[in-house]
C-alpha cells in the first residue's frame, strides 16, 4: 500500500509540470532547434537542390540578409561553423510558432 501510495504521489507530480521548449530565433537556425549547426546549412542545400522541402523558417535562411535564398547563404552557415565568421544579428520573423522536430532522413 505504501508503495502504491508512493508511485502514485510521483507520477501526479511529474504530470504537473509540462516540460516544454524554448526556441530562440536566430539568424541563420533555419530549422529553428535554437542553434546554428549544419543541419541548418544541410537544410537550405535540400530545399535549394534535392526535394525543394519547405523551410521552417526561410527568414533565418537568408543569412546575409540579401533578399534571396542561395548558395552564399550556405556558405555563411558553414563559414561560421568552422571558422567562426559573423553572421548578422537582426530580427528573425518565423510563421507561427514553429515546434522543433528532429530532422528526418537527409
Amino acid at each position: 500500500m505504501r508503495t502504491l501510495l508512493i508511485s502514485l504521489a510521483l507520477f501526479v507530480v511529474s504530470g504537473t509540470a509540462p516540460a516544454t521548449q524554448t526556441v530562440t530565433r536566430l539568424n541563420g537556425d533555419v530549422n529553428m532547434d535554437g542553434r546554428i549547426c549544419m543541419d541548418d546549412s544541410i537544410q537550405i542545400i535540400f530545399h535549394l537542390w534535392r526535394d525543394g522541402r519547405d523551410l521552417p523558417c526561410p527568414d533565418a535562411a537568408d543569412l546575409n540578409r540579401d533578399g534571396f535564398i542561395d548558395v552564399a547563404d550556405v556558405i555563411g552557415g558553414l563559414r561560421f561553423i568552422f571558422y567562426g565568421d559573423p553572421i548578422q544579428d537582426c530580427p528573425i520573423s518565423c510563421p507561427g510558432d514553429y515546434d522543433y522536430q528532429e530532422p528526418y532522413g537527409y
